[in-house]
């Protein structure tokens, strides 16, 4: 038997940086609703320190941030940790894997997508979402001696940068990588940098850093949930230890 609980008229699904810039302005657009963010990580991701550099450039940081930052700042919102079970349109409302039903009348979908995989259901095809698959990718490089990263976006721009101690295959079908944040010319500029040793002085970070090691997991079901965990955020590879088999 399924709890029923109401809330007002704004829900919005997903605990990554749409889902809490659009919880964001609808509390400050209708500062007299109610708005709830229904997110399956303990930690959100926020916009920060926002500047508008020109007319078509704007300037800021993203910080994972805990969900009760969100609720202090914006007393209209509640932030609710639990994966979407399911979502009923026709009678407007979505049931979390918790068991309670949420009823809307606005519904804003921010739950991210799947990575697109080459080969579903093998076991050396691996794909980096959120923490936990960013976590067995690090399980498994450990015995790996030669890995092909597939993908010309950030995560795998960091990737190739930061795995040491094996060999890296990276293929991608531009024409130049990471065309997605910069030029050509940039590109190779950033590839001999790639070729060179690497300095050993880390860079501090300037953010908070916020982890969701031992974080309560009851809210997921016995069956396997994939993709639950919000988008990897900025610094992830930062408590990772990517490295392979062999000696550098």
């Amino acid at each position: 038997m399924e709890a029923a609980r109401s809330v007002g008229p704004f829900v919005v699904v997903g605990g990554g940086i749409a889902g809490v810039t659009c919880a964001e302005q609808l509390a400050v657009t209708f500062p007299e609703e109610d708005i709830l963010l229904v997110t399956a990580s303990p930690v959100i991701k926020a916009v920060t320190n926002f500047k508008q550099v020109s007319k078509v450039l704007e300037e800021f940081d993203v910080e994972e941030q805990p969900s009760t930052v969100l609720e202090n700042r914006f007393p209209n919102i509640k932030v609710i940790e639990s994966g979407v079970r399911q979502l009923k349109s026709e009678e407007h409302c979505i049931i979390t894997e918790d068991g309670h039903q949420h009823v809307y009348k606005k519904l804003c979908l921010c739950a991210g997508a799947k990575p697109k995989l080459i080969c579903e259901g093998n076991p050396y095809v691996l794909g980096i979402r959120d923490t936990d698959s960013a976590q067995e990718f690090q399980k498994q490089l450990t015995k790996a001696k030669r890995i092909m990263i597939i993908g010309n976006g950030g995560i795998a721009l960091e990737l190739v940068y930061e795995i040491e101690g094996c060999e890296v295959i990276w293929a991608i079908k531009d024409k130049a990588i990471g065309n997605t944040f910069f030029d050509a010319g940039a590109a190779e500029f950033l590839i001999s940098k790639l070729m060179s040793e690497k300095s050993e002085a880390k860079i501090a970070h300037r953010r908070t850093i916020y982890t969701v090691e031992g974080a309560k997991k009851e809210n997921r079901t016995k069956a396997k949930v994939e993709n639950v965990g919000s988008a990897l955020g900025p610094d992830w590879h930062g408590g990772l230890d990517l490295k392979g088999t062999e000696e550098v």
